[in-house]
């Protein structure tokens, strides 16, 4: 029995080529996408084991008068840099006046205390004439307090927060060759304990 060949025939419009073609692509990997844009929006930087950036800039001095204040000057000793987004704010006082009254159980073990934001010069002194006038003329403040105008100083050190130009609530620890060792960033909201700096500061001393 003799078997044929058996011929398919293609849709005419397949035939002459002329099907519609339809375009797949592959669904956008949403995650990818939200976690690429949170990183661009973040005001953080990951900055331990990095140099600090090297600053010079205006600033009221542990004495009250305004003056500059150079990191290359602390070369030597640890510094505790503190980065607040404003003055005037009731818990930013509360935790400049702490650290202040221990400033000499940071000195004896080889520790400065910087504090930093982008007020200027002028409004540290005010606000701290201001603290000291409720304070019955006595200084609160006992460490130096730099005014970073320009954002230039936290956006280097990565905890500036572009949309309000303001630095975030930050700490830092530099050691004697101008290394940082910790970085804490945290909400505006929540205090920062001086027996817990402290502590870091031994540790990292031992």
């Amino acid at each position: 029995m003799a078997v044929g060949k058996v011929t398919k025939r293609l849709p005419d419009n397949l035939a002459k080529g002329t099907a519609k073609r339809t375009r797949v692509t592959a669904p956008e990997d949403t995650t990818v996408e939200m976690l690429k844009r949170s990183a661009a929006d973040s005001p953080h930087t990951y900055m331990v084991g990095r140099t600090a950036p090297a600053f010079d800039a205006p600033a009221v001095l542990a004495d009250g008068q305004i003056g500059r204040v150079s990191l290359a000057d602390f070369c030597g000793r640890f510094v505790v840099l503190l980065f607040y987004p404003g003055d005037c704010a009731g818990m930013e006082a509360r935790d400049l006046v702490e650290f202040s009254d221990r400033c000499d159980e940071f000195d004896a073990v080889g520790c400065s205390v910087i504090a930093c934001s982008t007020d200027s010069e002028y409004a540290h002194y005010n606000w701290r004439q201001q603290l000291e006038r409720t304070n019955r003329g006595e200084a609160v403040i006992h460490l130096p307090v730099v005014s970073d105008r320009t954002r230039r100083i936290s956006r280097a050190f990565g905890v500036l927060n572009e949309h309000e130009g303001q630095a975030v609530r930050a700490m830092l620890i530099i050691d004697p060759m101008q290394q940082i060792r910790v970085q804490i960033i945290g909400d505006t909201g929540m205090s920062r304990s001086v027996d817990e700096t402290l502590m870091l500061v031994q540790a990292l001393t031992t």
